[in-house]
């Protein structure tokens, strides 16, 4: 029987759609699970759905950015309660983000409505396991989930918490030029904004610009208190990190 892909449209008959490889008709290679109509990732132990190489097409590329989102939301984020602050973890290189939390537990992904949530609130929770995962040793999980996250970010406005969420899943990719794009982003719109210096620090740090570093945070820690009484929604969001980014601040700023 013929079934029509719904990445990209191609009629198959296989258990992989020949054009741009999402599963059709196939199980978890980990788990055994049956696999959702058109899933890259199993919705139940997240691992990637195993397809065959095909040559895919541009039509069939668009598509995936969302379908590999809801899939990856679908297995992984709806352990994390709305509204969860975690608090910093202090490392040498590459410090775990001031929103890691650590312990959380894996959640039932067969319980999860993602119709009940909104593209923010997806891109959030991922945001979160990621954090979670690095901030609980697990590099390796977060590294592989922090891309998902920033797909899901890409379907959201970009707003200076949008931005340094991602400057955050950059930092754990690695890529010190994308967080520090990201913190010219903020800076640019906002050039005492904290989350801006902070992103600035770190990717300084990254790229082994230990003075430029400093000088951001020593920046950061000049411009809290007046950031602070601003007040602004992000602020609000996220004020039970911000004490524990002016300790990380303090700290390296002097080091």
């Amino acid at each position: 029987m013929s079934t029509t892909c719904p990445s990209c449209g191609t009629a198959s008959a296989g258990r992989f759609c020949p054009d741009c490889g999402v599963a059709l008709n196939a199980t978890c290679r980990e788990c055994q699970n049956p696999l959702p109509l058109g899933a890259r990732f199993c919705n139940d132990c997240g691992v990637a759905v195993a397809t065959p190489a095909v040559a895919r097409s541009p039509k069939a590329m668009v598509p995936w950015a969302l379908a590999g989102v809801s899939v990856a939301a679908l297995a992984l984020v709806l352990a994390f309660r709305p509204g969860d602050e975690p608090a910093a973890q202090p490392a040498a290189a590459a410090p775990a983000g001031p929103f890691a939390q650590s312990g959380a537990p894996a959640g039932d992904a067969s319980s999860v409505d993602l119709s009940s949530m909104t593209p923010r609130q997806a891109a959030d929770r991922l945001f979160n396991r990621v954090l979670s995962a690095e901030a609980g040793g697990d590099t390796t999980q977060a590294r592989q989930f922090a891309p998902m996250a920033v797909q899901a970010y890409g379907q959201v406005p970009q707003d200076n918490d949008v931005r340094y969420h991602l400057s955050e899943l950059y930092r754990v990719q690695g890529d010190a030029a994308a967080v520090k794009a990201q913190a010219d982003a903020i800076l640019a719109a906002d050039p005492k904004h904290l989350f801006g210096l902070f992103a600035a620090g770190r990717a300084e740090a990254m790229g082994g610009n230990a003075a430029a570093s400093r000088a951001f945070y020593k920046r950061f820690l000049d411009a809290y208190g007046g950031e602070v009484s601003r007040d602004l929604p992000e602020y609000r969001d996220h004020q039970q990190a911000l004490p524990s980014m002016r300790a990380e601040a303090e700290r390296l700023s002097a080091q």
